[in-house]
This record gives C-alpha cells, structure tokens and sequence, in this order.
C-alpha cells in the first residue's frame, strides 16, 4: 500500500473524482493486455487509468523486493513511446483532444504502460531529458528534449490537462509507481549545453559565451577550421593526453567573440545583451567539436555552458568544452555560481521525485573536478545512486570517477561477426572494466530492425547471456524502423531521408503497437535466465571464453556457470551458414538445447538459419 498523502494516492482520488465528456478513447490492446496480440480497443479513458494504478497497487511487495544483478533496462521517451491516435481519426494533434487528454506521451500514459513494461521483465527505466523545451531554433514541430530552458523545470506538455495536478506531481506518481514495481528510475542529465533562449542567462550571463549579433545575421559564425596538419597535431596530443599548448583556433575566428554583457535582455524570446559601448550581443549556437573538423552543421537549439573564463580562452572550440586547455585550467577562473548550480541539480530531483540515478550525456567532456562533486552531492542524498556514462570507451578512469556503468559500443559492432568476436576475447580477458549497455541500437542509431524482426531476437538473445546491461530501446520489442534521431551511423542519403519532422526526437511520432513484435520471445529468454540463475551473477564473477567458428559469419561463446556452462551460437548473416565449433562440434553429445534451433548435416556441421541462433545448456564431465 502507499501513504494516503502520496502523488500516486493522490492521483488516483483524483481520476475517481474525474468528470470528462471524453468516453471513446483509442489505446493499443498491448497496453491493457501484453498478453494479447496487436490490436486497437477502446475504452473509457479513467476506468482504464484507474484500473491501470490499482494493478500497479496490488503488485505483490516480494515481487517487486527481487532486484537483477544483470538488469533489463527500457530507455523511453515519455513524449513519444506513449503517444497514440486516441480519436482515431488517422493523425496525433498537439492540442489536447477537448482540451483534456494529450495524444502525445505523458505521464499519467507512462504510469499506464508500466504493467506492460513489468510484463517483459523491466527492472530499470530510463528516461531521456523531460525538460521545458525552448522553441528558438527549434527542430521539428516539437523540438528537441536536449534544447532545454531551464533542468529543474518538467516540460508542461507531459502533464495531462484534466488533472487538477501540477506536472511535478504527476511526474513524482511516476516515480512512486515504478518503485512499486521495483522498478529504478534513471533519468538522464544534460549539464554541458542548453537550449539557446534559455532565460538563465538573464541572471548569468557569465555562464555563456557572447558574440556579436551582426555576426549571427550574417553567417560570420561558423565552427572553427583547422588544417589538415593541425588536425593530426591535435590528435596526436589528446590521444597522449597532452592538453599544453593546444592549437587554437584562428585569430578571426577568436575576434567573433565578447566579453560578458553588463545587461541582458529577453528579445522576441531570445537573450539579447549589451556591452558598455551599447553593441548588441547574443549567445552562439553550439557545433560538434569533437573531432575539430566534424561536417555537421550548427546546432541552432542548443549552446554551450562555459566551465571556465580566462580572457585568452574567450572562444567555443574543443580546447575549452572538452579537451580543456592545461592553461585555460590552471590559469583560469572556474565559473563558481555555474558549478554550484550543476551539482545541485540532481540532488533537487532525488529530494523532489526520490529518482535512482542518473545518465550523464557527454559526461567525460565535464571536468572531472565538477563531475566528482556531481557524485558527492547526488550520493550524499542516496548513497546507492546510479551513475551512467555516455562514453563509448569503457575505461578504468570511468570506474574511477565512480560510474557504475557506461554506454559502451557494443551497437557499433553488434552486426559485424569479426568485431563481435573481438568483444567476446575482451570479455574473456577480463578487459572490461564496468558493465556496458548490451543493445544493437541507441536513439542516436539507426534501428536494428531495419535487418528485420529476426535480426532483433537474434541480438537480444546473444545480448542477453553477456554481463552488463541489458537494454531495451522503446520500439525494439515493436520492430521499429524508424531512428529516433540521425546522430551517429547514418549515411547522407539517410540523413536526408530522415528529416527533423519525421524524428521522434524533434517532432510528434507514434510506435508501431499495432505491428508484429518480440514480445513473447522477450519473455521466454527471461524466464531461461532466472532457470539458469544467470541473473544473479555480478558483471565481474562473470567468466566468457571464446569459441572458434569455422565461418566468419557464426559465433559463439561460453559461460561458465557453476553447474553447468551456457553455450551460444549465432549466426549473423541473413543466409544459411554451415559450421562447425571447436573444430568437431563434440560439446553437442553432453549437451541440452535450451532455446532456437539448428540442425546438422551429414558431415557433421551445424547448420543455422538467416539471422538463427542456438543456446545450450552443457553439463560439467
């Protein structure tokens, strides 16, 4: 049971104290049932939201008390994972219908689906940034959730309008549910950038850069440009962790930039200042900066904070928002009230919403001196506060800082068989350093269902008997196609294809709930984790060895579990492959097969279906 005066007992007298003229109300059948196949129905809106919370209150406590050493976390963005037609008249509005329910994604739906999510065995969610979205700039009809105005402020379009509750409130009920279902909250952070009218810099403009605004009309200002020759010097030197005397960008470049406004004002929604000699000023658009002579164009959303002030580092590039400077550090000031404002960010989301932890995006381009007081001050408020990295390298120096897991690359690779091979010898040789996201897709790749339906089950298959994190993107299970956002692995033509208005992560979009899924299949390799008490083995007990194929395309690998090993083989093409494991595949005769199929030939070799796989069970002689 839950506290009468808590958000989630509130909510719930609330909807039972609800009138609304809205009665049709479309939802995917998933929603209601997950055991039901793909569907729409209709239903009354607050019986269904009722009936929703008090699954969520009769959940048995022993349940929810059983927390995974090997987790299955489901990354979502509540704008658009619960985001339907609900009149069914064919398009998603931005208005809300009647001016009481949002057809984009709530709260409220999010608290809805959480017995959905519980179904395929989601022990962690993670949120992408809920925050008040500036519009300046904006991409899409939406805009993105990484161009924020303010990160202690929720975004009002979460909120359904009929509830006489604040979005704070209804965000807490959230939290407070998932914890009913022992379900963790992440949610992640962005403290490098911010939306580019965000209205802090009328209070402080120190924690900005300024440029002059003729050179924003103009199109003067561009990312920095460096030779070839500087280029490969730059790299040569963060690659030596070398940061003394770094290229800097040219002097043109440099004279684009002020000094601090002595006034700030707010100008048709963007920050405009002023210096004493009355010029105009405003706050540059941010840029890729990592590598220097990154394509992409400007980021109109968003800008950067600056950690640092020193006069001769008074420019946006790599050397002062990433690779800091070796002078800009110990020369420079830090921007005190900015540090002090970041670290007190997360705390104010566990006192407020009680969250369990936090992704930090781009967390290894923050100083590793304010990223150590980020953790001090988040876990002085929770001491088993979970820290993510958003790093693809997965380091030492990442456990050092005090991150329990990191983002990793394993998506990169995850259909390259030689590249899987090298991941599983690195696993062997125990070269990993803390757990890491075990998912073929994030919302900044392409999807992996673009190989198809088959391609997803043979990923979470193989994914599920590695150590780490498992890890669900909203739509996996649904065999989505289509990207959340083009940031990492795309081709130009595709990212002209998928344009700001089709993205997700910019503009109003819908899952395929009425499509085919995994759903099932998901649920069967939980059930084969807990049977083989896989789950309750830590990321460094975990023993992996290699197993040579025969063909490229196959592999394989075992894990050593204390009864008996797990054998698994995968075949990561879309044609029929032919092998043979160990040379003579003689594991086979002491043997169980415990999930896909395979069949053999008359020479002996296994033969695998496009995208098939096969998972054993191998007794100890």
């Amino acid at each position: 049971m839950i506290e009468k005066n808590s958000s989630l007992s509130r909510l719930l007298q609330n909807l039972k104290e609800c009138e609304t003229e809205t009665q049709n109300y479309w939802i995917p059948s998933l929603w209601k049932n997950p055991e039901e196949p793909g569907g729409i129905i209709t239903v009354n809106p607050i019986d269904f939201f009722i009936d929703q919370i008090e699954w969520i209150l009769d959940y048995p406590k022993k349940n929810a008390a059983n927390q995974n050493k090997t987790p299955l976390t489901y990354c979502l963005m509540i704008r658009h994972t619960t985001s339907f037609d609900h009149n069914n008249d064919g398009k998603i509005e931005i208005q809300p219908l009647n001016d009481e329910f949002y057809e984009t994604g709530t709260f409220l739906k999010t608290i809805a689906l959480l017995p959905y999510l519980k179904s395929i065995g989601t022990n962690i969610l993670y949120l992408l940034p809920n925050n008040e979205i500036c519009l300046v700039g904006k991409k899409g009809n939406l805009g993105s959730p990484y161009a924020y105005k303010h990160p202690m402020r929720l975004d009002p379009r979460l909120r359904e309008p009929f509830l006489r509750l604040s979005y704070e409130e209804q965000f807490s009920a959230l939290v407070e549910a998932c914890h009913l279902l022992g379900i963790k909250v992440v949610q992640e952070f962005v403290f490098r950038t911010c939306g580019i009218s965000s209205n802090l810099a009328l209070e402080h403009p120190e924690w900005f850069y300024w440029i002059k605004e003729e050179s924003l009309d103009n199109g003067s200002y561009q990312p920095p440009k460096f030779t070839l020759e500087q280029i490969q010097k730059i790299k040569e030197k963060v690659e030596n962790q070398n940061f003394e005397d770094l290229i800097v960008p040219d002097i043109n470049y440099k004279n684009l930039f002020t000094e601090i406004p002595t006034k700030v004002i707010i100008e048709k929604e963007v920050p405009v200042g002023f210096l004493e000699d009355g010029t105009r000023v405003r706050i540059p658009y941010a840029f890729a900066d990592w590598p220097p002579n990154d394509s992409q164009p400007l980021w109109k959303d968003v800008t950067y904070f600056r950690y640092y002030y020193h006069p001769e580092f008074n420019y946006i590039a790599y050397n002062t928002i990433r690779m800091y400077s070796k002078e800009l550090i110990t020369n420079g000031q830090k921007v005190e009230s900015l540090w002090n404002f970041i670290s007190e960010i997360i705390p104010y989301y566990i006192s407020k919403f009680d969250i369990d932890g936090a992704m930090i995006d781009m967390g290894h381009a923050i100083p590793k001196e304010l990223l150590n007081i980020i953790f001090e001050k988040a876990r002085a408020k929770k001491k088993d506060f979970i820290f993510w990295e958003e790093n693809f390298n997965i380091q030492s120096d990442s456990k050092e800082q005090g991150y329990n897991a990191t983002l990793g690359y394993l998506f990169f690779d995850q259909s390259e068989p030689l590249k899987l091979r090298e991941i599983i010898k690195k696993f062997e040789n125990k070269e990993f350093s803390l757990p890491f996201f075990l998912t073929p897709e994030t919302h900044n790749t392409p999807r992996s269902a673009r190989f198809g339906c088959d391609f997803n089950k043979l990923t979470f298959a193989f994914n599920s008997f590695l150590p780490g994190i498992r890890f669900i993107l909203s739509g996996f299970e649904l065999c989505d196609i289509l990207p959340y956002n083009t940031g990492l692995n795309f081709t130009v033509d595709e990212i002209n294809t998928y344009t700001p208005d089709k993205l997700p992560l910019f503009s109003i979009s819908s899952l395929p709930w009425n499509s085919s899924n995994i759903l099932i299949f998901i649920k069967e390799i939980n059930e084969i984790l807990k049977e083989v008490k896989l789950l309750d083995e830590s990321f460094d007990d975990a023993k992996i060895f290699s197993l040579n194929s025969s063909n490229e395309a196959v592999v394989a690998f075992r894990r050593e579990l204390k009864d008996f090993d797990i054998i698994v083989i995968a075949n990561f093409s879309n044609k029929d492959q032919k092998t043979f494991i160990e040379n003579d595949n003689s594991f086979l005769r002491s043997s169980e097969i415990i999930l896909g199929e395979y069949c053999m030939n008359s020479n002996n070799e296994i033969i695998l279906l496009p995208f098939g796989f096969a998972v054993f069970k191998n007794f100890k002689q």
